[in-house]
Order: C-alpha cells, then structure tokens, then sequence
C-alpha cells in the first residue's frame, strides 16, 4: 500500500510540473502573437505604400496615358498589392492561433489528469484514516 501513495503524489507532482510548463509556454506564444501580429501589419503597411509608389513610378516612366486608358486594371492591381501583405499576416496569425489552441487541449487534458491524481491520492489518504 505505501508504494501505490508514492506513486499517485509523484504521478500529481509530475502533471503540476507538466502544467506549469505548459501555462508558460502558452503565456510566451500569445505574447509572441501579438508582438509577431502588429509587426507583420506594420511590414504590410511599409509594403504597400512602397508597391504603390513603384507602381505609380513606373506607369509614370513609361506612359503616363496607360493609367487614363485602363483605371479598372490599375485599381484592381492596388486592391490586390493591398491585399497580398494582409492576407500573409493572416496566415501567419492563424498558424499562431493553431498551435495555441493545440496548446490549451493538452494542458485542459493534463488538468484532468492531475485532478484525477489528486482525488485518487486523497481517496487513498481516506481509506487509509478509516
């Protein structure tokens, strides 16, 4: 009997350690999120605004008549060197928020675990007083 209580407070201490290891590691990645997610915005911001002025560069070198001549095409170039940046970022982001939920289902499973280890130590420790 006093080998099974070593082992369900060492099975508890071995969870509690996993889950502190874990709620770290989760703190660290959301505040990565953040500081990743408002970079990679200011990058597509800086982006564009270089695109943009290229492109209005080199329509103004070669022919300043092509953009009278094809506004549909033009806007349509904007909104799509607008959206390129932005739709990088996305990615990036739910790539982030993946592996945070990832993180958050195994540290509710270890939870469980060490709930169960503890209410089973504590079952052991009541039988025994009884």
């Amino acid at each position: 009997m006093p080998k099974r209580k070593e082992t369900a407070s060492k099975k508890a201490a071995k969870l509690k350690r996993e889950l502190e290891f874990l709620e770290r590691e989760l703190g660290h990645l959301i505040e990565i999120q953040w500081g990743y997610a408002k970079r990679m915005l200011r990058f597509g911001a800086a982006s564009w605004v270089f695109g943009l002025s290229l492109f209005f560069s080199a329509i103004i070198i070669s022919n300043a008549s092509l953009l009278r001549e094809m506004p549909s095409a033009s806007i349509s170039l904007m909104i799509l060197a607008a959206a390129a940046p932005v739709f990088v970022t996305v990615v990036m982001i739910r790539k982030f928020a993946g592996k945070i939920r990832r993180l958050e289902h195994t540290r509710r499973k270890l939870l469980m675990e060490y709930e169960r280890a503890l209410l089973k130590r504590v079952g052991e420790i009541i039988t025994k007083g009884k």
